[in-house]
């Protein structure tokens, strides 16, 4: 990894595609129960980001 990314966790898939949301990331994303997070392609990366 580079000098500019933390690993903050890791998530397993779940039967369904699930994915459970991470407390410290939920906590930087500033999500609560009941929000949207969308799923955004980059240049072959994957981001998350609140809705």
């Amino acid at each position: 990894m580079s000098n500019n990314r933390k690993l903050i966790g890791m998530s397993k898939v779940a039967v369904g595609w699930k994915v459970s949301l991470l407390k410290e990331v939920a906590g930087k994303l500033n999500a609560t129960i009941g929000d949207k997070i969308v799923f955004i392609e980059e240049n072959g990366r994957i981001f998350i980001e609140k809705a």
